[in-house]
């Protein structure tokens, strides 16, 4: 459960080893309206070192800079990441998202979400649909708990690493048994 990282201090016992928890819960709230939108730009480059992960800052005239591998591209790739609250019969907390588990939850690349809603045309209620849509829906979530240093200030980052939709007809069997043996 959720409450276990608290309870539990997951992520506070071994600062270079993160703890790992699975829970059913659901989205309460995506947070989506960050500056310049629920993702960062990254690196066209797909091959090493960069494999479109390493951030890029647009240049005067357009194109995209890459610190990591130094080069300079017309275009760049727009890469989701941004926080929710996910809340289970316990309690609630914050957890990041990253590009693989959000496109999964939100079923569009980031690039396509980006040209249809701002660079097509200014569409904001399709682009806080697209996040709206997916609060309070279930999922069986595997999340990475780990310490971090923000301004010499111990924080617990959760993040969700990976998710699948609820299979209700296998948690029903679940609790099924589960009564069974009581």
């Amino acid at each position: 459960t959720i409450s276990a990282i608290k309870s539990e201090h997951l992520g506070m016992t071994n600062p270079d080893k993160p703890d790992w928890i699975s829970f059913k819960g659901r989205f309460n709230f995506l947070k989506k309206d960050k500056e310049g939108g629920a993702w960062y730009t990254a690196c066209a480059n797909s091959e090493e070192p960069c494999k479109n992960r390493y951030k890029v800052t647009q240049t005067a005239d357009g194109n995209w800079h890459c610190e990591r591998c130094q080069q300079v591209n017309p275009n760049c790739v727009r890469k989701y990441i941004f926080s929710a609250t996910v809340a289970d019969d316990t309690c609630t907390t914050w957890a990041s998202l990253f590009n693989e588990q959000a496109e999964e939850l939100l079923g569009v690349p980031a690039d396509e979400l980006y040209r249809e809603c701002f660079e097509q045309n200014q569409d904001e209620d399709r682009y806080n649909g697209t996040f709206d849509f997916n609060n309070f829906k279930e999922y069986i979530f595997t999340c990475k708990v780990k310490q971090e240093f923000v301004n010499d200030e111990a924080r617990v980052k959760t993040s969700i690493v990976r998710m699948h939709p609820v299979n209700y007809v296998e948690e029903s069997r679940k609790l099924l048994e589960q009564l069974a043996v009581m």
